[in-house]
């Protein structure tokens, strides 16, 4: 397993050991807890430049995993290697701990394939109809694909 898989499997726990947490207060509406306690999260990976931050929820360690769970799905869209296997978990829900794992290695196949999402689904072993509706089920996951698919001129798709 590479560095970036492993990223994507860890915990909470061991994936803030190897960022930069920092604490600030939130702006917007929340009223006076908001505007008085530390709760907003801000994550840096700095191996790969990536940083996000969270304010969503008034506690600290909710926005913190929130954090932490988007840095793994901004790693996923934006780290490409050679795509392995995705078979044994072509069937990924949104709410698994796999699921950057997943995405990670799906848009692996999409770039190897020039985001062809016929050829893409062959190799996946499955219908490019399925494909197409995996990926729309996350309009993060849709957006990406589609927006990669128009810089290469590839034409649009009706999403499913």
């Amino acid at each position: 397993m590479n560095q970036r898989d492993e990223i994507l499997c860890m915990d909470d726990e061991n994936l803030a050991a190897i960022c930069r947490l920092e604490f600030y207060k939130g702006s917007g509406p929340g009223g006076q807890h908001r505007n008085k306690t530390s709760s907003a999260v801000r994550v840096t990976l700095e191996k790969y430049n990536i940083s996000v931050s969270d304010c969503t929820e008034r506690q600290q360690h909710r926005n913190r995993h929130n954090a932490l769970k988007k840095l793994k799905m901004v790693l996923a869209l934006t780290q490409r290697q050679s795509p392995g296997d995705i078979s044994g978990i072509i069937f990924c829900s949104i709410h698994s701990p796999d699921y950057p794992l997943w995405t990670a290695m799906l848009f692996d196949i999409l770039e190897a394939n020039n985001y062809d999402h016929k050829a893409s689904a062959h190799q996946c072993g499955i219908s490019p109809s399925a494909l197409l509706k995996k990926l729309a089920r996350d309009p993060q996951l849709w957006r990406e694909f589609t927006t990669r698919r128009t810089a290469l001129g590839l034409p649009a798709l009706k999403q499913p």
